[in-house]
C-alpha cells in the first residue's frame, strides 16, 4: 500500500494518497489472516469514512466473515463495541485528527486493544502478496447501532452522579465526539455546554486536532460561558485537551497528571507513559508510588499490556485498563469532570505546580535521520548531553534536565519536535536550535 501501515493503522489524502482498493486489501488481508468470524466496523463524520466502511463491509464479508456495523461512532466507542461482542478485531474508519482531506482505518484486537508491532508486522506482510482471497461462503452486514447507547450508560454507571454540578464546555471538533461526550457529562450531572457539536465532514469550526492554536476561539469563549472546566476533542475523540475557566489550553502533562489522582492506583504499579511525555508526568506518577516506564508514542497500550500495568497515557491521550485497553477521551473527560466536583481546588493546584515547560512543533520535513542525528548531536554538545535515547525517534536529554526529541510522523511528511524545560527561554532556545537541525537535514 503507498500508506504504510504502521502505529495508526493507515491513513492518507483521500484518492491521492489512500484509495478505496487499498483499503479493501488491508480489510480484506486482516479478516483473512485473523480467521472467520464477527468484526466491529465503526466510522466517523467524514464523508469519505461512510464510503470507506462500506468497502471494509464489502472486504470482511467476500472471505466469510460478518460485518457488525455499529454506524458512526467515536472509536472508543468501536473499541468497546468489538471487546463487547466479542469481535476478533474491529476496524474504526477514521483519520483521526487529520485535516478533512484525509481518510484513514484502525485495526483493533478482540480486546479492544490497537494492534502489537507483531501483529502489523504479519499483516504487512501479507499486504506485500499480491493474492486476492475469496472465499466460496458470503458473510453478512449486521446492524448493530445499539452499542454508542451502551457505551454511553456504561461510563455514566462507572463515575455514578457528580457531587458538585459543574459548568462544562465541550468543544468537540465537529466529530463523532459529538454524539457521546456532551450526552455523558450531563447524564453525570453536570450543565454541558456543547460546542462544534454538528457533526460535519468538512470541519467548518476548526482544523479537528486540537492544539493550542486551533483553538484558539474556543478558548476565548470559555471565560464568557463562566464554565468551570473545559474539554476539546479531535475528531475521534480518543484525544482529550483540558483548558480551565480563564480559557487556557493546560498542558497536556496537566490532563495525566489528574487522571493518575482520579483513579487512585495501587502502589507498585507500572505506569507506561510514551518517549515524549512531560517529566511532570514521570514525576507525579513516582510521587504516587508507581512505576513508570517508557514507550514508543502510540505503543504504550502494547507495554501496559506486557507489563500489566495499572496506567497508560501519551500526551493527550488516556488509557484505564481498569475500563479498557484503548485510548479513550471520553472516559477521560469523564473522570476529570469527576475529579473536579469531589474537589475544586485540584485543577488549578495541578496547574500552578507545573514546572515544566512543553513546546510540541510539527515541520513539514522529510529527514534523513542519520543526518539530522548527527546535525543533533553537534547542535546540542554546547548544553551538555547527558543521555542519548533512540527509543522513538532520537532524543537528547541534557545536563539540567531538560530534553529534545525528534520523531517523524508515521502518517504524515513531517517531523514532530517535542521540547521541555523548566526556564522559558531555555526552552525557546532549544525549540529553535532543534527546528534548524530539521531544515539543515532536509
Amino acid at each position: 500500500m503507498a500508506n504504510t501501515f504502521g502505529t495508526a493503522g493507515v491513513r492518507g489524502v483521500f484518492n491521492e494518497t489512500q484509495s478505496p482498493e487499498q483499503v479493501y486489501r488491508l480489510a480484506e488481508t486482516v479478516a483473512f489472516a485473523s480467521g472467520r468470524g464477527a468484526y466491529g466496523v465503526g466510522w466517523d463524520g467524514r464523508k469519505v469514512s461512510a464510503l470507506l466502511a462500506r468497502t471494509v463491509f464489502s472486504a470482511v464479508t467476500a472471505v466469510g466473515s460478518d460485518a457488525c456495523a455499529f454506524g458512526m461512532v467515536p472509536t472508543p466507542v468501536l473499541a468497546f463495541g468489538t471487546r463487547g461482542r466479542g469481535c476478533i478485531n474491529g476496524f474504526s474508519v477514521t483519520a483521526s485528527h487529520n485535516p478533512a482531506e484525509f481518510s484513514g482505518v484502525k485495526v483493533f484486537n478482540a480486546k479492544g486493544m490497537e494492534l502489537p508491532a507483531s501483529d502489523e508486522e504479519r499483516i504487512g506482510r501479507a499486504l506485500a502478496v499480491d493474492v486476492m482471497k475469496p472465499s466460496g461462503v458470503f458473510g453478512r452486514i449486521v446492524p448493530d447501532e445499539r452499542v454508542l447507547g451502551e457505551y454511553v450508560n456504561a461510563v455514566v454507571a462507572r463515575h455514578g452522579a457528580a457531587l458538585r454540578r459543574l459548568r462544562i464546555a465541550v468543544d468537540c471538533a465537529n466529530g463523532a465526539g459529538a454524539l457521546a461526550t456532551p450526552r455523558i457529562l450531563k447524564a453525570l450531572g453536570h450543565h454541558v455546554i456543547p460546542v462544534n457539536a454538528q457533526v460535519s465532514w468538512r470541519f467548518p469550526a476548526r482544523p479537528p486536532e486540537p492544539t493550542a492554536a486551533n483553538l484558539a476561539d474556543f478558548s476565548r469563549l470559555v471565560p464568557e460561558l463562566k464554565a468551570d472546566v473545559a474539554f476539546a476533542h479531535d475528531g475521534d475523540a480518543d484525544r482529550l485537551v483540558v483548558l480551565d475557566p480563564l480559557g487556557r489550553v493546560l498542558p497536556d502533562s496537566v490532563l495525566t497528571v489528574l487522571a493518575l489522582r482520579a483513579l487512585n492506583l495501587p502502589r507498585g504499579g507500572v505506569a507506561v507513559i510514551s518517549e515524549n511525555s512531560s517529566n511532570a508526568v514521570a514525576e507525579e506518577a513516582e510521587g504516587l508510588g508507581l512505576r513508570v516506564k517508557r514507550s514508543r508514542v502510540g505503543k504504550t497500550f502494547a507495554l501496559l499490556e506486557a507489563e500489566q500495568g495499572v496506567f497508560a497515557s501519551e500526551p493527550s491521550k488516556i488509557v484505564d485498563p481498569s475500563w479498557g485497553l484503548w485510548e479513550d477521551g471520553i472516559n477521560a473527560a469523564a473522570m476529570i469532570a469527576t475529579l473536579i466536583a469531589s474537589d475544586m481546588r485540584v485543577l488549578r493546584s495541578v496547574t500552578e505546580k507545573t514546572e515544566w515547560r512543553y513546546r510540541q512543533v510539527s515541520l513539514d520535513a522529510a529527514v534523513s535521520m542519520p543526518v539530522l542525528r548527527a546535525k543533533a548531536r553537534e547542535a546540542f554538545r554546547k548544553y551538555r548531553i547527558k543521555e542519548e535515547r533512540e527509543l522513538d525517534g532520537l532524543k537528547l536529554v541534557l545536563a539540567d534536565g531538560a530534553w529534545v526529541m525528534f520523531r517523524p510522523s508515521g502518517t504524515e511528511p513531517k517531523v514532530r519536535l517535542y521540547c521541555e524545560a523548566k526556564d522559558v527561554q531555555h526552552l525557546e532556545a532549544i525549540v529553535s536550535l532543534a527546528i534548524q537541525c530539521v531544515e539543515s537535514a532536509k
